[in-house]
Formats: structure tokens, C-alpha cells, sequence
């Protein structure tokens, strides 16, 4: 054939090609399977080698990084094998667009097109015996722009090899991930991708070398240090014959359990399974971490890889249309069945790992996710071993919406079902209402332990700071009741007033840290801490009011007796008729109850105040109270220490239900 011929369309080809940025080094891939495939062709296979060469960028340096090294980029590959070279048939077949010549072998003629998608020129050696027994050497250069170029052929005396240079490594390519620039990873790489060969024993050998670093990596040895782990099983599908090899890689580029189809001796494309299995991370052979890789061979696959060799002409699942006997889908089912069983062991060890750590996390941390642990086992299949604390309630959570929702539905389902009798939906009613009953204990869960989280948050803040300071009341005011807000403003669960009194969380209106004058009839600016309008009847009168006030945790010089304070707010109050947000006003009058509550921790100058306004002392000295018919208050002043006890006290019973401490 003529250059022409193949100049004429090569341009155009290379420029039609998809793009294999997922597998940069495909070219190289190439260029080592048609070494074996010329040593194949030459004869003996085990007698064959074949040297890949790393070439790296000469103006560059290698430079280290404290204890890290980088190592100049790559330009190219040398890829050198003893094959049969490029006699006459083999050069024909070079220079045939589509050559079917390697039909038999998995070739698809697209090969060498490859490499100038990824690389300027490739340089050619080869000496090879043709047909009359003498040795001929031919040197050829390959390019997009002239194709098939500066080609010699002239009679000489050595050994039978070939090298193929891949030179200039496009930089689009060359800074993909999949491009990687150690030796190491290309040689593991280059080893997957032909691992089925090893495992056949047709595979030569093969050696990654890297001056930059002096590498010099056998392939073979690789293998040797997985081949007693792998374990081959066989099935069908119709007629069709598949093998499964399972494999346990103890260093692998993937890092991650992966379902490998292969086509004519070479890995085509992979999916990750490891969440089939329960687990993505390594799995644990008596210490010693490993991915399993399922690799699967057939003669099916072999007529069905497409000409990238990138894909199979299979369809994912079957249809009406199309009535496919083999899919994908049909396909995987059968290898992951028996992937399964192959690790029932380690599967059945990472998932009762899994189900103890999901377990205590649930008991110690997250009571309110027992349900979902029941009723949603799929969960543990989202949820890694090594997985964060955060990231597991995140799954649990997102798998309670999904329960709850669900039951939702079923219920608003059973209870538009047109059954004659109550015996006909008697078991979906059983099992809707255990499912109620439990996620509804687990709502009740959530709570105590949010109560829980609050009551140690308050008596954390009532402590010293990190700067050995007491913190300012306005902290421990946010904690009960947000500053500057009300009860119509925020919702029930952003307001503590359960630590006071559980009565108080159940209130017509709420404002704090307000101006009266916001609110009431009064002109005053002072800021009463919350004002709580517990009781107010249809007559939209106030039965009862709270008014609380918080001091610094260990004040020490007060200008006033708090109470005064309290009371000076009483009185504007019950003077001043009261607007809710919605524009009604709610009368205060003298039937109307007040409950007052300075809270501040008790010290000499809060008893001499008790003392002169003839307070009783509260039960373990923990405060004073008095009731003052003049306004009709009843006026406790209460110890920090009194408000953390009494709510531990009326929630231990919950907390040691549920083993979250007192």
C-alpha cells in the first residue's frame, strides 16, 4: 500500500478517535500486548521478554520535598520484545487502515492509532528472520502529519527484536491521574491489565525499567506474590461459557473491590463492587489487608469487545425489544453470586464489625436511630467500617426520613383500603402499628437526649472559662431563651424553658430581652430578661405570668436587690395593657398571677437580700422564695445549681433508660 493511502485519511482518524483520559496510558498498554502477541506469534511464549522503559524529561532534575522526591515528567516509552518483528506481513498489516490481519488475536486494527492520540511520533526498530532465513533490520518513524515515514530496510547480522518508541506524551494525557508517574503504579497497572494472561501462564516476561530511580520491576514476581490466592470457578449462561477468577490483590493501583471484565487477554472495563460486599476498605486476611478482583474471561466476551476496547456490545438489561438472552445484568448476578460465597468469611467478619460499631454508637451516642438499625438492615451497606461518626449518623439519618416517610404512606394506604373485614388488614395494621410505636419511642429518644445535651451545656457554662473567667448571663440567657427574639419568631425547639418549669415550654407568647414599650402600653425602655405569658383565656385575659431574670454566675456587687427589679416589672406590666404579634391586646389585671424568678448562684450579699425581705429558704439551701399579696407574685430566687440539679433529677429516670448517664 501507498503512503498516500494512508496519509490521505490518518489526520482525520486520529481526530475521530474518543478520548481515553480515564486510561492515559492506554497506548503503552497497547504497544506491550502486540510484544506478547509477536512472541506469541513467533513461537514459545515463555521464552519471550519484554522491557518497558520509562522516559522522562532530560532538561529536568529529580527534586525532593523534604522526605519526598518528584521525579521528572514522563516524555515517552520504549516498550523492547523479542517477538517475530516487523517482517513483511506484519509491516503490510502496519500499513493497512483496519487491518484484520491480528482479527484472531482480539486485534482491531485501531491499536497504532492510538498512539498519536497521546503521543507526537513513534519511532520504530525492528530486526527480524524473514521468510528466506536472513536477518533484516527496518526502521520506520510514525506521525499524524506524514503517517508511515523515513522507512528503511537493509540486510544485517544479529538478534530477532523490536522497539517501539512512544515519544512526546501529549500533556493533556500525561497529566491525568490515570497517567501515573511512578514505576511502580505503571508496572501494577500494565500487570492488571494482563493479569488473565498470567493466570493462563501466557504471559512472558515482562520488566518495567526506570533509570530516574533505577527501578527494575518483573512482572512475573508480581504475580508470584498473589498466585496462591487465586481461585478459579466456572459458569454459563445459555450456551455461553464465563470464567471467573477471584483474586486477592495485596497492592493494587484501583484501591477499591472491583468486578473486572477482560476481552483477549486484557482487562476492558471494571466496576467497584466493595458496597455490594458491605464495605469499600481493604478487606483483613489474618492481617493482612487485600482488594478483591473478580476478573472474568469468556470467548463471548471476546466477540463482543468493541474496537477501543473500552466496552462490550452487550446490552445492560434485556427488553421486550430487543429479547437479549445475555445481558450484563444477567452476567453480574451469576459472578457476584459467587463473589459472595468465595468471601463469605471476610464479608460475614466486616458486617458483624460493622453491626457492633453501628450498635454502640446507636446505645451511646444516637438512642433516637434504634428503629432505622431495625427496620433498615440496607443501611449497613452505605455505612464503612472506617467511617466517621458524622458521616454514619448522616446515613442513618437519611435512611429514617426514608423510613418514615414510607410509613406514612403505607398508613394513608391502609386507610383508604376498601377491606370488608377488620381480619383482612389485621397484620398490615400489626405490623404499621409496631413500626409506629417504635420510631415514635425513638422521636421520644432524640428528645431526652437533646434535654440531655442542654442540661451538661448550661452546666458547662456556669462554669470557668477557658480564660478562668465566669461567662456573662447573656450566655446562659441564650441557652433558655434566645435574646432579641419570641415565641413567634422562633420555634418550639429553640427555647429551654423546660429548665425552669415544664409548664412554662407551653405558653401563649413569649418576648425576650425586649423593651416595654415594644410590647405594652408603658413607655419604659427597661428589658425585663423573658417575659412568659403561660395562661390566657378566650377572654384574652393573662391568668398567669412569668417574668425571669438572669444574673452573672457568681455576681458578687449588685447595685439593686434583684427582686426590686422583678417587681418594678410587675408593676409596668399590670399597669399596661399587653399587644400580642397579631395586634390583640391581653389585659392584666389584679387577678392576674405573677411568677418571678431571679436566677443567679447564691452568695453573701443574695442572702442578705433574702434575709431583709423575709424570704424562706428553698429546700438544700439552693434559693429563697416568698409570695407577695401586693402583687400577687410568688418570687423565687434560684441557684444556678438548683436549675441543673432538679432537671438531671427529673430526667434521670430517662437517662439511665436509655444508659446516657445522669
Amino acid at each position: 500500500m501507498s503512503d498516500a493511502t494512508l496519509k490521505q485519511s490518518l489526520d482525520g482518524r486520529i481526530r475521530n478517535l474518543r478520548h481515553f483520559k480515564s486510561e492515559a496510558l492506554l497506548p503503552l498498554f497497547e504497544a506491550v500486548v502486540n510484544s506478547i502477541q509477536a512472541i506469541e506469534e513467533d513461537g514459545d511464549v515463555t521464552k519471550g521478554r519484554v522491557v518497558v522503559r520509562i522516559k522522562r524529561d532530560a532538561s529536568q532534575t529529580m527534586l525532593k520535598f523534604g522526605e519526598h522526591e518528584t521525579l521528572p515528567n514522563i516524555v515517552g516509552f520504549e516498550i523492547e520484545d523479542n517477538g517475530i518483528g516487523f517482517n513483511s506481513k506484519n509491516y503490510d498489516s502496519f500499513e493497512t487502515a483496519d487491518s484484520t490481519y491480528k482479527l484472531q488475536k482480539g486485534g482491531k486494527g485501531v491499536g497504532r492509532f492510538l498512539w498519536l492520540k497521546a503521543f507526537k511520533k513513534v519511532e520504530i526498530e525492528s530486526v527480524f528472520r524473514d521468510e528466506d532465513g536472513a536477518f533484516y533490520e527496518r526502521k520506520f518513524d510514525f506521525t499524524v502529519n506524514d503517517g508511515v515515514s523515513q522507512k528503511s530496510l537493509e540486510k544485517i547480522q544479529g538478534d530477532v527484536k523490536t522497539i517501539v518508541r512512544l515519544m512526546g506524551f501529549d500533556e493533556d494525557y500525561r497529566k491525568q491521574p490515570s497517567a501515573f508517574k511512578t514505576a511502580s503504579k505503571i508496572a501494577q497497572r500494565i500487570f492488571e491489565h494482563c493479569l488473565t494472561r498470567f493466570i493462563s501462564g501466557l504471559a512472558p516476561d515482562i520488566y518495567i525499567v526506570d533509570d530516574a530511580d533505577s527501578s527494575r520491576i518483573s512482572l512475573h514476581s508480581l504475580y508470584k506474590e498473589i498466585q496462591d490466592n487465586i481461585v478459579t470457578e466456572h459458569f454459563s449462561i445459555k450456551d455461553k461459557k464465563f470464567n471467573v477468577h477471584h483474586i486477592r490483590l495485596y497492592s493494587t493501583r484501583a484501591q477499591t473491590h472491583q468486578l473486572v471484565y477482560c476481552a483477549h487477554g486484557r482487562d476492558v472495563k471494571s466496576r467497584q463492587i466493595g458496597k455490594l460486599f458491605g464495605t469499600s476498605i481493604q478487606f483483613d486476611d489474618d492481617g493482612k489487608k487485600f482488594f478483591y478482583s473478580a476478573y472474568v474471561t469468556s470467548s463471548f466476551l471476546d466477540e463482543k469487545v468493541d474496537q477501543y476496547r473500552q466496552e462490550f456490545d452487550i446490552p445492560d438489561k434485556s427488553n421486550l425489544i430487543t429479547g437479549e438472552d445475555i445481558t450484563i445484568e444477567i452476567i453480574e448476578e451469576q459472578i457476584l453470586d459467587l463473589s459472595r460465597k468465595h468471601l463469605a468469611q471476610v464479608i460475614k467478619s466486616i458486617e458483624e464489625q460493622k453491626a457492633d460499631r453501628v450498635s454502640r454508637y446507636v446505645q451511646n451516642e444516637s438512642p433516637m436511630l434504634r428503629a432505622v438499625v431495625k427496620y433498615c438492615p440496607e443501611a449497613m451497606n452505605d455505612i464503612e467500617l472506617n467511617t466517621s461518626d458524622e458521616r454514619m449518623a448522616q446515613t442513618l439519618y437519611s435512611y429514617k426520613g426514608k423510613a418514615e416517610y414510607e410509613l406514612k404512606r403505607n398508613s394513608e394506604k391502609l386507610l383508604r383500603t376498601q377491606a370488608q373485614s377488620i381480619d383482612e388488614i389485621r397484620s398490615q395494621y400489626d405490623e404499621l402499628s409496631q413500626k409506629l410505636e417504635d420510631f415514635q419511642k425513638d422521636q421520644l429518644a432524640g428528645y431526652v437526649v437533646f434535654r440531655k445535651m442542654i442540661i451538661d451545656l448550661l452546666d458547662k457554662k456556669l462554669s470557668l472559662n477557658t480564660e478562668g473567667k465566669y461567662h456573662n448571663e447573656d450566655i446562659v440567657h441564650d441557652i433558655i431563651f434566645p435574646r432579641k427574639a419570641d415565641s413567634d419568631t422562633i420555634g418550639y425547639d429553640n427555647h429551654n424553658l423546660w429548665l425552669i418549669d415544664e409548664l412554662l415550654a407551653f405558653h401563649t407568647f413569649a418576648p425576650s430581652d425586649k423593651r416595654l414599650c415594644d410590647f405594652t402600653t408603658s413607655s419604659s425602655e427597661e428589658r425585663p430578661d423573658v417575659l412568659i405569658f403561660s395562661e390566657v383565656g378566650e377572654d384574652r385575659r393573662a391568668r398567669s405570668i412569668s417574668v425571669l431574670e438572669f444574673k452573672k454566675p457568681q455576681r458578687t456587687n449588685f447595685d439593686e436587690d434583684p427582686t426590686k427589679q422583678l417587681f418594678r416589672y410587675v408593676r409596668e406590666v399590670r399597669k399596661s395593657g399587653v399587644w400580642l404579634p397579631n395586634g390583640r391586646q391581653v389585659a392584666v389585671d389584679d387577678t392576674t398571677r405573677f411568677y418571678c424568678y431571679a436566677i443567679c448562684d447564691i452568695t453573701k450579699q443574695i442572702i442578705e437580700f433574702a434575709e431583709n425581705g423575709n424570704y424562706a429558704c428553698l429546700q438544700g439551701e439552693f434559693g429563697f422564695y416568698n409570695y407577695n399579696r401586693n402583687h400577687n407574685a410568688h418570687v423565687e430566687i434560684v441557684a444556678f445549681d438548683k436549675i441543673v440539679l432538679d432537671a438531671k433529677q427529673r430526667h434521670k429516670a430517662f437517662f439511665e433508660n436509655l444508659g446516657i448517664g445522669s
